[in-house]
C-alpha cells in the first residue's frame, strides 16, 4: 500500500511538472511533503536526501557567475563572440555549441550553461531572432561534453570514486561516443533547425540587422566603466576555481567547498564593487527548492526498493557482457530521463561490482559495464527538462531572461535526439566487447 501510494506521488509529481499547471518547484515540495505524511520517509531522513552538496555548488556558481558579470568581462565576451560570428545563425550555433561542450569537460556542466546561456540569449534577442534552439543545442552539448571527463558530471564523479578510474582513462574510454554523439547532435539540430541556419550573407535585411546589433553592442560596451582592478580580481577568483576543480582530488577539497570560497574570496575582495545583497537576489532559489524537493521524492522511491529490483533485474538477465553492457546502458539511459541520476548511479554501483564478480571466472575485461553506465546516466537526461541538473539550471535562466520553455516543448525536441545518442551508444558497445 506505502509503495504504491509513493509511486503515485511520484508519478502524479511528474505529470504535474510536464504540464506545468503549477510551478515545478511548489509541485516537488508538496511532493515532498507528502512523502514525509504518508509516512516513507521520516522528516530526518527526508532531509538526510538533499544532496546539499549539489545545492551548495549551485548556488556557489550562481553568486560568483552574478558578482563576476558586473566587472564587464561577460559583456566583452559577447561583443568579441558577436564579432567573431558576424551574426551568423551557423556560426553562432556552431561556436555556442562546441564552446558549451568543451567547458562543460572540464567544468561542471552547471557551471557551464550558468555562463553561456545569458549570453546567448542578449546576442539572439538582439537580433530578432528565438533564442530557443540555440538553448536547446547548449543543455544538450553541456551533457555530452561533461560526460567524457571525471569531474564533468556527478555520474562520473560517483564512477570514478568508486572504481578509482582516472581522469585519462574517462577521456580514453568515452571519447568514441561523446564524439559520435557530438557529430549527430550537430547535423540534428542543423536539419531541424535549417530554416533559422540559413547564411544571412545574401539576405540584406539579416545582414544589416546584424551589423547594427554588432556596433550597438560595441558602443555599449565603449560607453561601459570597466575597473582594472575588479577585473583582475574577478580573472584571478575564476581561474583559481577553475584550477582548484581540477585539482580537487590533490587538495582534498569537494567541488561545492572550491566554488563556496571562490564566491566569499570574491564578495570579500570587491566590496566596493559589488552590493552583495543584489548577487543574493540573482540566485535562482526555485531551482534549488525544485532541486531540493526532487531529491527527496526519489529518495521515497528508492525506500520502496523499485530502484533496487531493477538493479537485480540487471544483474540476473544475462551472462553475456554486450546484452549487460547494452541493458545497463538503456535502462540507465531511460531511469535518468525522470529520475535524477545522482541516486541511480550510486543504487547501480554496488550491482554492477556484483556482475564483475559473477563473470571474474570469464577473464573478460567488464570495465565496458562502468562506461555504458556513465553513458547511459549522463547522455539519457538530454530528454527531458528534469532529466540532468544543467537542464533545469538553463531552463530557469532562460525563464528568467524572458524565454520560456515548457516541459512538452523541449522534450518533444530533444527525446527523439537522445534515443539516436544511445543507438550510437549501443554501436560503440558491440565493437568495444568484441
Amino acid at each position: 500500500m506505502l509503495t504504491g501510494l509513493t509511486l503515485g506521488i511520484f508519478v502524479l509529481a511528474f505529470i504535474f511538472i510536464a504540464v506545468e499547471v503549477v510551478d515545478k518547484s511548489l509541485v516537488a515540495l508538496f511532493g515532498a511533503i507528502l512523502m514525509i505524511v504518508i509516512g516513507t520517509l521520516s522528516p530526518a531522513e527526508a532531509v538526510a536526501a538533499i544532496e546539499f552538496e549539489t545545492i551548495m555548488l549551485l548556488m556557489s556558481m550562481m553568486l560568483l557567475v552574478n558578482m563576476a558579470s558586473k566587472s564587464g568581462i561577460f559583456e566583452w565576451l559577447n561583443v568579441r563572440i558577436a564579432s567573431i560570428t558576424k551574426g551568423n545563425p551557423v556560426a553562432i550555433f556552431l561556436l555556442f555549441s562546441l564552446l558549451t561542450a568543451v567547458l562543460s569537460a572540464f567544468l561542471d556542466n552547471v557551471t557551464t550553461v550558468i555562463l553561456i546561456v545569458p549570453l546567448t540569449i542578449e546576442l539572439l534577442r538582439g537580433m530578432g531572432k528565438d533564442p530557443k534552439p540555440y538553448i536547446f543545442a547548449e543543455i544538450v552539448f553541456s551533457n555530452i561534453g561533461g560526460g567524457l571527463t571525471l569531474i564533468g558530471d556527478p555520474p562520473n564523479i560517483i564512477i570514478g570514486g568508486a572504481t578509482g578510474f582516472s581522469f585519462t582513462q574517462f577521456i580514453m574510454n568515452l571519447w568514441i561516443p561523446i564524439l559520435g554523439a557530438s557529430i549527430l547532435a550537430l547535423v540534428f539540430f542543423m536539419v531541424v533547425n535549417r530554416k533559422i541556419m540559413k547564411p544571412i550573407s545574401k539576405d540584406l535585411v539579416d545582414l544589416t540587422i546584424a551589423n547594427v546589433l554588432i556596433r550597438k553592442l560595441k558602443n555599449q560596451f565603449v560607453k561601459r566603466t570597466m575597473h582594472l582592478d575588479f577585473v583582475i580580481k574577478v580573472v584571478v577568483v575564476l581561474v583559481l576555481t577553475i584550477v582548484g576543480f581540477f585539482v580537487q582530488d590533490k587538495i582534498g577539497y569537494p567541488t561545492y567547498l572550491i566554488a563556496f570560497m571562490g564566491a566569499v574570496a570574491l564578495a570579500l575582495m570587491s566590496s566596493k564593487r559589488i552590493d552583495i545583497h543584489h548577487s543574493f537576489e540573482s540566485v535562482e532559489w526555485g531551482t534549488l527548492f525544485f532541486f531540493s524537493g526532487l531529491f527527496i521524492m526519489v529518495a521515497g522511491v528508492e525506500k520502496t526498493g523499485v530502484l533496487e529490483h531493477l538493479s537485480t533485474f540487471v544483474a540476473n538477465f544475462s551472462d553475456d557482457l554486450f546484452i549487460l553492457s547494452l541493458l545497463v546502458l538503456w535502462v540507465s539511459g531511460f531511469a535518468s530521463m525522470v529520475l535524477d541520476n545522482i541516486p541511480f548511479v550510486t543504487v547501480m554501483v554496488p550491482v554492477i561490482f556484483g556482475i564483475q564478480g559473477e563473470l571474474l571466472a570469464t577473464g573478460l575485461d567488464t570495465s565496458i559495464l562502468w562506461w555504458a553506465l556513465s553513458l547511459g546516466a549522463c547522455l539519457g537526461g538530454n530528454a527531458t527538462l528534469i532529466g540532468a541538473s544543467a537542464n533545469v539550471v538553463a531552463a530557469d535562466i532562460a525563464c528568467k531572461h524572458g524565454t520560456r520553455i515548457s516541459f512538452m516543448e523541449y522534450m518533444r525536441f530533444a527525446f527523439p535526439l537522445t534515443v539516436g545518442i544511445l543507438i550510437i551508444c549501443s554501436i560503440y558497445l558491440f565493437f568495444a566487447t568484441l
